[in-house]
């Protein structure tokens, strides 16, 4: 028999290792419904509501809404009150669009409906109520503070203040947070307020109609090109000049001459004559090179250029007293947007290097559609602020004529680019301090176009790929090799008098296909470049390009 004071020992002892255990079953159990219930990490494999996730990249949200069916009763309601009957060798555009016209801002995330059914001559006008979504941020100076107001109505086609406000209270990256030409609104001339139309042209007939009825007529028009990815300049004109468009005000003309039918002029007398008139400004981000494609393959000799880049830092800088700043480099267009129209410009990568040689979905109607009517309302509002300028500096001459860039004073800044440097020499360039820029007696040789091109590629292509190890010269001689056809030996004697070693233009080449896995004609690099190594140099330094050629092992 235990005595008594043993038994309240033991039973002390029994109730404080069962109290323990219920303690730490209790912590088992709230440590693991903390770790079910917590937000898994951003890259994390497996995810409670979407299973195994296989890529940690995230996708671009779709730009335009899909849930056609749900909201296409009311958009008939509401549209048959002004519906206009189409004309004869018109299409409305629910043939072309079908259920589209008046969709939501909020469907988002379905299916991407494709237009592959549409008729393939008609110009049809597509007004859809449009959000556009984006994954990138466009890359603005941390000097820069972006109002919250509207910006500056200097057309007469002007972003409604609501829609304005709402993208600007809305979530960031979200559709409803990106600038879009669907914003806008105008007038017509009995009142009504009238959505900006967009003419999609499958047809050099529809497209030769719609240039000549609405296109003519215009002093300034914005102006862009899409082209397949990755193309390569013997892959001939439907694949380097994909999709051409052209904006006024009211209108916005798609012509996808990626599926025109082949015939000797593909794009008709209008347009020509609207690109070879001087007295028609067109404006554009890289508008020289877009413009070195219609001469290319088109023979357009294209006139009456206004590169927004110049006129964006002739504006901007002279504003804040940094002529010092004002040169010839292009900036973004997405970064011009979101400075002076005061809201984001989507630039998403997955369709900016889309198929532009297919019928074009949604997303890339309104991807295409609003570069260039960002153009034209950009032009427009940098145009208001240089007329505020106390001085008034000229505007900038047109690019095909290769000046100078004006100050108010008269001085003349330097025709050429900034010299390109490495991002090594670059560092260096940002700690020494500006020097302000005066205007030389020596007259300046203008750069070569084949140059210009080439650079205004490399910085498309930064901006797109701000990670991008390859460095600004080497990239450059890579698009004059791959995109232009030229041998390393021309390129060595455009970039510099006298010329540059062969050696350093293909080392350059090389460079930037290793560190940028970009595409390479295997048959050009065999000739032009592998062939002039010793035998394992390729292999050993540059195994990417070396895979391309195939070179065996020794």
């Amino acid at each position: 028999m235990t005595p008594l004071g043993s038994s309240e020992v033991v039973g002390n002892a029994l109730r404080s290792s069962k109290a323990l255990r219920a303690s730490l079953a209790l912590r088992h159990w709230l440590a693991r419904k903390s770790r079910m219930t917590a937000t898994p990490p951003k890259h994390q494999l497996w995810h409670p509501t979407r299973g195994i996730s296989f890529s940690p990249v995230a996708r671009s949200p779709n730009l335009a809404p899909q849930d056609a069916q749900a909201s296409n009763g009311a958009a008939v309601a509401a549209n048959q009150g002004h519906r206009v009957m189409p004309r004869s060798n018109d299409l409305d555009a629910s043939s072309l669009y079908p259920k589209l016209e008046g969709l939501s801002l909020s469907t988002l995330g379905r299916h991407v409906p494709n237009l592959d059914g549409a008729a393939s001559d008609a110009a049809d006008t597509v007004d859809e109520k449009v959000g556009v979504a984006s994954a990138d941020k466009p890359a603005i100076s941390s000097e820069a503070k972006i109002p919250s107001e509207p910006p500056v109505a200097a057309l007469p086609y002007k972003i409604v203040d609501g829609l304005f406000y709402a993208a600007k209270k809305a979530t960031a990256g979200s559709t409803e947070s990106f600038w879009s030409y669907t914003q806008y609104r105008g007038a017509a001339e009995d009142g009504t307020e009238q959505k900006v139309k967009v003419h999609y042209c499958r047809s050099a007939h529809t497209m030769e109609r719609v240039c000549k009825e609405y296109f003519m007529g215009e002093k300034v028009l914005g102006f862009d090109l899409e082209w397949a990815a990755d193309t390569m300049k013997w892959q001939g004109l439907k694949r380097n000049v994909s999709l051409i468009q052209l904006a006024s005000p009211s209108r916005i003309g798609l012509f996808h001459l990626a599926l025109f039918a082949d015939k000797d002029d593909m794009v008709g007398p209008s347009f020509r004559a609207i690109m070879e008139d001087e007295n028609i400004t067109k404006v554009g981000v890289a508008i020289k090179g877009d413009t070195t494609r219609l001469r290319n393959y088109l023979d357009i000799d294209s006139k009456g250029l206004l590169e927004l880049s110049h006129l964006y830092k002739l504006v901007t800088y002279s504003a804040e007293g940094r002529y010092n700043e004002i040169n010839k480099r292009l900036v973004p267009l997405a970064t011009q947007v979101e400075q002076y129209l005061r809201l984001p410009l989507y630039k998403g990568q997955d369709v900016r290097s889309s198929d532009w040689t297919k019928p074009l979905n949604m997303d890339q109607v309104i991807y295409s559609a609003s570069d260039a009517y960002a153009g034209l309302q950009l032009y427009a509002t940098l145009e208001h602020h240089r007329k505020q300028l106390d001085p008034c500096p000229p505007i900038p001459h047109h690019a095909e004529r290769n000046l100078p860039i004006r100050l108010a004073d008269g001085v003349e800044l330097a025709t050429t680019d900034d010299p390109v440097v490495d991002a090594t020499e670059e560092k260096d360039l940002e700690a020494a301090p500006a020097k302000p820029r005066t205007s030389s007696s020596k007259p300046q040789t203008p750069k070569d176009s084949r140059v210009e091109i080439a650079e205004d590629r490399v910085t498309c292509y930064k901006a797109a790929h701000p990670q991008a190890r390859a460095t600004f010269v080497q990239l450059r001689a890579y698009y004059m090799w791959h995109d232009q056809g030229l041998e390393p030996q021309t390129i060595a004697q455009l970039l510099r008098d006298p010329p540059l070693k062969t050696n350093t233009v293909v080392g350059y080449i090389l460079w930037a296909i290793q560190l940028e896995r970009l595409p390479v004609d295997g048959e050009r690099l065999r000739q032009e470049i592998a062939g002039t190594m010793a035998d394992g140099v390729l292999r050993s330094r540059w195994p990417v390009a070396a895979a391309a050629v195939a070179v065996p092992s020794s």
